[in-house]
């Protein structure tokens, strides 16, 4: 590799770095409203855009250095405790974080920039924020002039003979208190910044090696504050800093015999614990951090070749197991006894190579507040945006999909389902309306909940409106269930006119689609008057499943295990004729639908449930086993085929089809 493509590894390492630390910067900015912590975020927000500075800086890339660099200068205002976070200042920052993102396509990708002008102006309000406006003004027209020779620009200055108070105070922090986030160093910059300090670290309680935890603290510090500030001023600090920083007063002055004062040292890149810790104690402990917290950075191709491989691995396996049963080779034998530890090893070799691909749904959940905030500004509305589970991890094939579906559920929720404050009022509801979005796992799918607690759809309206678009034919009759589920159909709004959020007929038609594409399905609940919940199901992974294989006259087919809920020998007393196209079985006193063209001798029974709950019955002639199958496009190698997921291909080299039990049932009934 030459030197050049060597920098431009290192380049597009420093892109991902910035997609990181901004995705840091949405997730703090969006949850910093609601934290009680708000300083700590802060830290966290400054170190993310800092980081993004030095890494342009070495590649010179100056647009973002400069919009980097102000930012840096307006958040050190707020870290200080000179100016305090609010509403106003988030958004301010959420426009910057849109705009440093911007820069970096730019050098990334080559896109377009657009106009710069308000978020500079923005962020500069932060800088020139209590100065007096004439003032500022009348500096900023001054033209320099020459006096002999030299050219100098006017400032003004205030003189005043203040009084110098000195302070005694210690800093014992509780053992949380850096796996909190905090620094002690940030708040002895702070009083540095007050006047002239001097300070005695106490690392008397730093243990050994072996016993020491790299997020606990050890240290104690001893300070002399020489300042003008008032004492009022000083414990404001305090207050600001927190409970786990253990900052208190001393009356008396510190006993000159056993303290030995030293001047702080100014924390720089290089180093940020001279005259603090002792260097060798520093490196020892940063090796065992290491250690314990080392990563590595991994191109996703080289996962996704590896997760192929274990795919491929899979199959073999099912080759092999079927040339054991044809040879008739004895359960217990010692190649049946090898090949169950091959099974085993596998097996967990798949889970981790899955793992290696998962990522928390965060990353996404956390891009939704703004498009909350966008749709409750562009209608009027208060919304409350609740986030639940978004630690849960699903694989990132189907993660890189999911932005465009919810974004559209998110803007529809607050446009068609929330309702106006003063119908809310009127409604006995508070004035914000709820938003939530939830994620969870159950019975091996990924569940996305979109909730809202508003109007909830109106079966009428959808009803006559379907009707009018020609999407059904008048005077057919459709259950509660199926008038709701209308609102996925191309082309279908209840909306007359079009808003900048929606009304074109083509969001949910799209949710529906992408949905379907991942393997997943989305189904709708809603009462009128309280609300409506939208709920998406998804597979784990788009790679392997676990499956129960039957077959059914000459073809093998797969169903999920998590959608059965029993096997068992058919009774044919308990199969009830409703209809003459219509049969219905007696299971465990509840009466399902199930499909039989012929009645056979010992017949087996599978009754299965889909994410709705209904239970449906299908006979089959023969359970052959329960595995790990790879799945397989069907739609990319043949045609897509209605009520079948995708499909795989077994041990013998023949493919099997694996069934849509949530939607596609119908096709054995």
């Amino acid at each position: 590799m030459n030197d050049q493509e060597s920098l431009e590894e290192i380049r597009q390492v420093f892109f991902q770095e910035c997609e990181e630390h901004l995705s840091v910067l949405e997730d703090e900015l969006g949850s910093i409203g609601t934290s009680p912590d708000k300083l700590s975020k802060i830290n966290t927000i400054f170190r993310s855009v800092h980081s993004i500075k030095g890494g342009a800086a070495a590649f010179g890339m100056e647009n973002l250095v400069r919009l980097a660099h102000l930012f840096e200068e307006v958040l050190e205002k707020f870290r200080s405790g000179l100016l305090n976070i609010d509403q106003c200042s988030v958004e301010i920052f959420l426009k910057a974080t849109d705009f440093l993102s911007d820069i970096v396509s730019f050098y990334r990708f080559g896109t377009s920039l657009s106009d710069s002008n308000e978020t500079y102006a923005d962020l500069n309000h932060y800088l020139n924020d209590g100065i007096d406006p004439d003032q500022n003004l009348i500096l900023n027209s001054m033209v320099p002039e020459e006096i002999d020779e030299f050219k100098f620009q006017p400032v003004k200055i205030d003189i005043i003979d203040q009084k110098e108070n000195t302070f005694f105070f210690e800093i014992n922090p509780k053992y949380s208190f850096y796996s909190n986030g905090d620094d002690a160093i940030n708040f002895l910059v702070f009083l540095q910044k007050k006047g002239i300090i001097e300070v005695e670290l106490d690392a008397t309680e730093v243990p050994s090696l072996t016993s020491f935890e790299a997020d606990v603290c050890y240290l104690k510090w001893k300070i002399i504050l020489r300042t003008p500030e008032a004492r009022e001023n000083i414990e404001e600090i305090f207050e600001w800093s927190g409970g786990d920083l253990g900052c208190k007063f001393i009356e008396s002055p510190f006993s000159k015999d056993n303290l030995e004062l030293q001047p702080l040292p100014i924390p720089t890149h290089e180093s940020s614990n001279d005259g603090l810790v002792d260097p060798a104690l520093v490196n020892r402990v940063s090796q065992y951090e290491n250690k314990e917290h080392s990563t590595i950075r991994i191109d996703t191709c080289r996962v996704d070749k590896l997760v192929d491989l274990v795919s491929e691995l899979v199959i073999n396996q099912g080759a092999i197991r079927t040339q054991m049963q044809s040879s008739n080779v004895l359960p217990g034998s010692s190649l049946d006894i090898a090949v169950s530890e091959l099974n085993q090893l596998t097996q967990e070799l798949q889970e981790n190579v899955m793992a290696m691909r998962a990522h928390p749904i965060k990353a996404v959940f956390q891009r939704m507040n703004r498009i909350v905030r966008e749709a409750a500004r562009l209608s009027g509305k208060h919304v409350v945006f609740h986030i639940e589970g978004e630690e849960a991890e699903i694989d990132r094939s189907i993660l890189e999909k999911l932005s465009e579906p919810l974004m559209h559920l998110i803007r529809n929720a607050i446009d068609h389902g929330l309702e106006e404050p003063n119908i809310r009022k009127n409604s006995k509801k508070n004035n914000e309306g709820n938003l939530y979005l939830r994620a969870f796992i159950r019975s091996g799918r990924f569940i996305i909940e979109v909730e809202d607690d508003g109007s909830g759809l109106n079966c009428s309206k959808i009803y006559k409106k379907a009707i009018s678009k020609k999407i059904i034919m008048p005077g057919i009759h459709l259950e509660k269930e199926e008038i709701q589920n209308l609102i996925f159909s191309p082309g279908f709004s209840t909306l007359d006119v079009v808003s900048e959020l929606s009304g074109r007929g083509v969001g949910m038609d799209v949710v529906k689609k992408t949905i379907s594409e991942i393997g997943g399905n989305i189904s709708v609940f809603s009462e009128e008057g309280k609300g409506t919940k939208f709920s998406i199901s998804l597979p784990m992974t788009l790679s392997i499943i676990d499956g129960l294989i039957f077959k059914s006259g000459n073809q093998k087919f797969i169903v999920p295990t998590n959608y059965v809920v029993e096997a068992f020998l058919l009774e044919e007393k308990k199969i009830l004729k409703i209809s003459e196209n219509e049969l219905k079985y007696l299971y465990r006193n509840e009466l399902i639908p199930i499909n039989i063209k012929e009645k056979k001798y010992l017949s087996i029974c599978l009754v299965l449930q889909n994410e709705k709950k209904s239970k449906y019955a299908i006979v089959v002639d023969e359970l052959i086993d329960q595995s790990k199958f790879v799945i397989k496009s069907i739609e990319k190698n043949y045609k897509k085929l209605s009520g079948f997921l995708s499909s795989t291909i077994l041990g013998d080299g023949s493919v099997a089809l694996i069934i849509d039990v949530d939607s596609g049932i119908g096709s054995f009934l």
